[in-house]
C-alpha cells in the first residue's frame, strides 16, 4: 500500500519535472527554483527524521524496561521463572535486541527502515507491523483533516472578505472578535467543550470512537455504516473547522486590504468599474497567498488531529502516535513521525509548485535574489 502511494508520488513528480523542462526562459526560472527549493527541502526532511530518531531516546525511561515490565510485572506473570531468561525470550520476541546496540548502529539501521519504510513491529500493538497500523490508521486521519481544511479555507476566505470590505465597520469588528475568541483557545479546550455541550448536555453527537461498535463488529461498506462513521466523525472535524478558522480569516482580511488600495483598483474604479467587481477582482488576487497557505495547512493539520485524536478516542494517526509515546513504542514512534515530517515537507513544497504555475513571478524574485 506504501510503496503503491510513493510510486503514484514519483509519477506526479516526473510530470512536473517535463512540466518544466521547456528551454524558454520562464520555465527555465521555474525550473531553477524549484530545483533550489527541493535541496532545500530534502535537507529539511533528513533533518526532520534525525530529529525522529533522537527524541524518542530522550525520553525518561527504556523501551525495553516498560516492555519488561509489563509482561514480566502484570498479572498472570510467571514469577518463578529467571528473570533474565524472561528477559531474553521478550526481547528475542518484540526485536528489542536493535536497541542494545550503540547509537550509531542503530542510526544506520533507522536509516536503512527508512530506505525500506520497514519500521518493524509495534511494542504496543504486537505483533502488528508499524506499516500495518499506519496504512490502517492513515485514512482515518486525513478523513477528518480533508474535510476540516477545505471547509475552513473556504468559510475563513469568506469572512475575510467580508471584514476587508467592511474595514472599520460593526461587521468588521465582529469577524475580528470572532478571530481573536478562536485564537484564545487550544485545540483541545476546543473539543472538550464541543463534546460537553453537543455530546454529553446535548446528546447530539457521540463522545468519540470512529463508529458505532455496537452496531458493526467491523467496518464494512453498507449505508448505515458509512452514515455512523460520518456521524462520529462530525465533532472531530468541526474541532479542527473551528481550530483553524482564525487563520483563513486573518490572512484574508490582510492581503485583501492593501490589495483595494493599489493604484489599479483606483484606476479601475475611475474607469466606471462596479464596486462589486473591483472587490471580486481583489479578492481573487487575495486567494493567491492562501492557495499556498492551503496547502501547507494539509500538513499541519495531520500534526493539529494528534491531539484531536486522542480526545475523542478516534483510532488515526494521532492517536496511535499518543499510544506510541506513552507506551515508549520506538518503531511506531518513528514510523508516524516520519510520515509527519515527509507529510509537512512534501505540503511545502507542493506549495511552492502550485504557487510558481499561479504566479510566476514568485521564482523569478527568488531567482534574482539569490
Amino acid at each position: 500500500m506504501i510503496y503503491t502511494k510513493l510510486t503514484k508520488l514519483l509519477l506526479i513528480l516526473i510530470f512536473i519535472y517535463l512540466y518544466f523542462k521547456d528551454s524558454n526562459s520562464g520555465s527555465l526560472v521555474r525550473r531553477d527554483f524549484l530545483i533550489k527549493r527541493g535541496i532545500y527541502y530534502i535537507i529539511v526532511w533528513f533533518v526532520g527524521i534525525t530529529i525522529d530518531f533522537v527524541l524518542p531516546r530522550l525520553i525518561p525511561g527504556s523501551a525495553l524496561a516498560s516492555i519488561i515490565y509489563s509482561r514480566i510485572g502484570g498479572a498472570g506473570a510467571n514469577y518463578g521463572q529467571d528473570i533474565q531468561q524472561e528477559i531474553q525470550i521478550l526481547v528475542q520476541q518484540l526485536g528489542l535486541a536493535q536497541y542494545q546496540q550503540p547509537l550509531y548502529i542503530q542510526y544506520f539501521n533507522y536509516l536503512k527502515e527508512i530506505v525500506t519504510l520497514n519500521f518493524g513491529v509495534s511494542l504496543t500493538e504486537f505483533p502488528v507491523s508499524v506499516s500495518t497500523i499506519i496504512t490502517e490508521a492513515a485514512p482515518w486521519t486525513f478523513g477528518i483533516v480533508i474535510p476540516a481544511i477545505v471547509a475552513s479555507f473556504f468559510i475563513g476566505n469568506l469572512l475575510g472578505r467580508v471584514a476587508a470590505l467592511s474595514r472599520g465597520k460593526i461587521s468588521d469588528y465582529a469577524i475580528l472578535g470572532l478571530m481573536m475568541f478562536l485564537y484564545t483557545f487550544p485545540v483541545f479546550v476546543t473539543g472538550e467543550i464541543l463534546i460537553e455541550v453537543l455530546a454529553i448536555d446535548l446528546h447530539i453527537f457521540p463522545t468519540g470512537g470512529q463508529y458505532n461498535t455496537f452496531q458493526f463488529l467491523k467496518p464494512t461498506m453498507s449505508l448505515p455504516f458509512v452514515w455512523s462513521v460520518i456521524y462520529h466523525a462530525i465533532l472531530p472535524t468541526l474541532t479542527l473547522i473551528i481550530f483553524s478558522l482564525a487563520g483563513w480569516i486573518m490572512g484574508m482580511r490582510n492581503n485583501m486590504i492593501p490589495i483595494l488600495q493599489e493604484d489599479y483598483m483606483n484606476y479601475y474604479r475611475l474607469m466606471g468599474v462596479s464596486e462589486k467587481m473591483v472587490a471580486s477582482k481583489a479578492y481573487r488576487l487575495a486567494l493567491l497567498p492562501n492557495f499556498t497557505s492551503f496547502s501547507i495547512s494539509l500538513g499541519y493539520s495531520v500534526l493539529g488531529a494528534v491531539a484531536i485524536e486522542y480526545l475523542f478516542n478516534y483510532a488515526g494517526l494521532g492517536y496511535f502516535f499518543n499510544q506510541a509515546i506513552t507506551g515508549l513504542d520506538y518503531p511506531l514512534l518513528s514510523g508516524i513521525f516520519f510520515m509527519l515530517v515527509t507529510a509537512m515537507v512534501l505540503s511545502n513544497f507542493v506549495a511552492d509548485i502550485i504557487y510558481t504555475i499561479i504566479d510566476p513571478r514568485t521564482s523569478q524574485e527568488e531567482t534574482e535574489g539569490v
